[in-house]
């Protein structure tokens, strides 16, 4: 995880978001032990990596000059239609999907739900995919942390509800949400 300058030339975060997309590409045919972001890659495009892992989930951290806050994840919110009843859901955690075509630092990106290991609010065996995108300004960021690439599974309705109650407890608590830059 890194603070990038504030100055908005410095690209930092859209560069290794850009960086995550192309091997996401390279691993992945379907169309639309730190958080360190370059272990993540090399993992998923290492000779031995990949098996069937196609994503690298990450969340974006947004507050650099709120000392007191520290970094905070910033929560998308898209929607997703079930049963004919449309609904809102938040995540802070993503995966690339692809840079939006003649923008730099634009790109859109899937929400995810991760997969609780243990019953730990912060450690997670897998990631579900939503099919939820957005399409969001990568400049805004101050930083990013990456998990280990996962072989990310479609959400069912029951993965969705269960996520948007994961999410909904990280949200709720401001101090858990300060503790989740440190975690292991």
């Amino acid at each position: 995880m890194s603070c990038c300058g504030k100055s908005g030339k410095d690209r930092c975060v859209c560069d290794k978001v850009r960086e995550i997309a192309r091997v996401q590409d390279a691993v992945d045919n379907n169309c639309c032990e730190s958080g360190s972001c370059h272990r993540a890659i090399e993992d998923l495009v290492s000779p031995t990596g990949g098996d069937g892992r196609d994503t690298i989930p990450f969340v974006l951290l947004c507050g650099c000059e709120n000392t007191f806050a520290g970094l905070l994840p910033y929560f998308a919110w898209g929607v997703k239609k079930y049963n004919g009843c449309s609904g809102l859901y938040p995540s802070p955690f993503f995966r690339v999907k692809r840079f939006v075509d003649g923008k730099r630092c634009c790109a859109i990106l899937e929400l995810l739900y991760p997969e609780r290991c243990s019953g730990s609010l912060f450690k997670y065996s897998n990631f579900f995919r939503t099919g939820i995108c957005v399409e969001v300004d990568l400049s805004k960021f101050t930083g990013i942390t990456c998990f280990h690439p996962v072989a990310a599974l479609n959400a069912s309705e029951a993965d969705m509800d269960a996520g948007a109650e994961l999410v909904q407890q990280l949200k709720s608590d401001p101090s858990m949400m300060g503790s989740l830059s440190s975690e292991d």
